[in-house]
């Protein structure tokens, strides 16, 4: 895994335990608890809904908390800068509170990804339809990786007309069975899927709430810090490595119940993350939970005495999520035959010397079991007895 990767893993962990505390209640039998508790039950009030996540960091912080992991190299300068410039937002509407509806409920749904030069990703859901477009030319930018303009494209290819006007930037839609439909087929194998489908069942919520809620409350102290700046503020304090590794443990019983839970992390994962306390300042207006923030300075390594590495999360009103117009439709059958018979075509055109070739050089390594290992590359497995099947299991 990348240090970009593990990053972005550290922050969204982080994230899920800032919203987690408050979500779960923590310590209910002190009234700052359940001030939050009811803070964050306002929300659930509410018909639409938007959460807006901010690293509010400079290149040099960010490079900082990286290197609180021993087994991966920093993050590198142009990492750090494509990260501290950007901001998640995700908004969701309904036909009724949210505490109440569910998938048939649901108006509009929007996740957005933005930089310091605009937005990267914005992602649609209106009823079956999704809606996706992208800023192919900044993605490129940020990996370093140069990308086709849509003039290169053929337009006469499968497909070939809605990838243009992706890579141009403008908005495709497709049909959302057909992309789950489409995932199933042609999908990584291995894993074990969720009993549960899509959703989690009422009852499996019910239980893993609770157990939450004791995890908190036995690791969580909660104090009210009064008002200032318009808002009341209550602080939840708790050790970040415990909280992780005691979330994921007390969610591992449900796995079979939770979409993707066989990809669960293990404490193994969070060996490398210190067990530091970290202070999550919630503040709420109006009786609801309108923004959080927590400094992940004590997660980094390097920085200057009293720096702080702020952490931000904003509660709003969504307002109307409409779908876009002007939207191309993608035919991802098509899309994922084309793509298969590319793939199918390259490994003709390369032949057997040429991937002969392809693990002959002085990189690579492999050994009577058919593992074949590079310094860059983690876990790619080759059948040395037939060399057109490659099982990619972590890269």
């Amino acid at each position: 895994m990348t240090t970009m990767r593990k990053s972005l893993v550290a922050v969204g962990c982080t994230t899920a335990l800032v919203t987690g505390v408050a979500a779960c209640g923590a310590i209910e039998n002190i009234s700052a608890g359940k001030k939050l508790e009811n803070a964050a039950d306002k929300l659930g009030e509410r018909r639409s809904l938007s959460v807006e996540l901010d690293l509010d960091a400079t290149p040099e912080q960010l490079i900082a908390l990286s290197k609180s992991d021993s087994a991966a190299e920093p993050m590198t300068r142009e990492e750090a800068e494509a990260l501290a410039g950007m901001k998640v937002s995700v908004a969701v509407q309904a036909k009724k509170p949210l505490a109440e509806a569910d998938d048939k409920d649901l108006l509009g749904t929007r996740v957005k990804l933005s930089g310091p030069d605009g937005d990267l990703l914005e992602y649609r859901v209106m009823g079956e339809t999704a809606y996706i477009r992208v800023d192919m030319r900044a993605f490129g930018e940020l990996s370093g990786e140069p990308v086709p303009s849509a003039d290169e494209l053929p337009e006469d290819a499968p497909g070939g007309k809605v990838l243009r006007k992706l890579f141009d930037g403008g908005w495709i839609k497709v049909d959302t069975a057909e992309m789950e439909k489409a995932r199933d087929e042609f999908g990584a194998e291995g894993g074990k899927k969720a009993s549960g489908g899509s959703e989690i069942s009422p009852e499996t919520s019910k239980k893993i709430t609770k157990s939450l809620k004791k995890l908190f409350a036995r690791e969580v102290t909660v104090k009210d810090e009064g008002r200032r700046d318009g808002a009341d503020h209550v602080v939840a304090t708790g050790p970040v490595k415990t909280l992780l590794t005691g979330v994921f443990n007390e969610l591992r019983p449900f796995t079979d119940e939770i979409p993707g839970g066989e990809d669960l992390p293990t404490a193994k994962d969070f060996k490398d993350v210190p067990n530091k306390k970290i202070a999550v300042d919630f503040a709420i207006k109006n009786g609801a939970l309108a923004g959080a923030r927590a400094d992940l300075a004590p997660l980094a390594e390097g920085l200057k005495k009293g720096e702080k590495l702020p952490l931000k999360l904003t509660f709003g009103e969504a307002g109307k999520i409409a779908a876009p117009s002007g939207a191309t439709e993608l035919d991802i059958t098509e899309l994922m035959e084309a793509a298969a018979g590319m793939m199918l075509g390259d490994i003709d055109e390369a032949g057997g010397d040429a991937a002969a070739d392809a693990i002959s050089g002085d990189h690579f390594t492999v050994d009577d079991s058919g593992e074949i290992s590079d310094g860059d590359l983690d876990g790619l497995t080759i059948d040395v007895d037939g060399l057109d099947k490659a099982d990619v299991k972590d890269f």
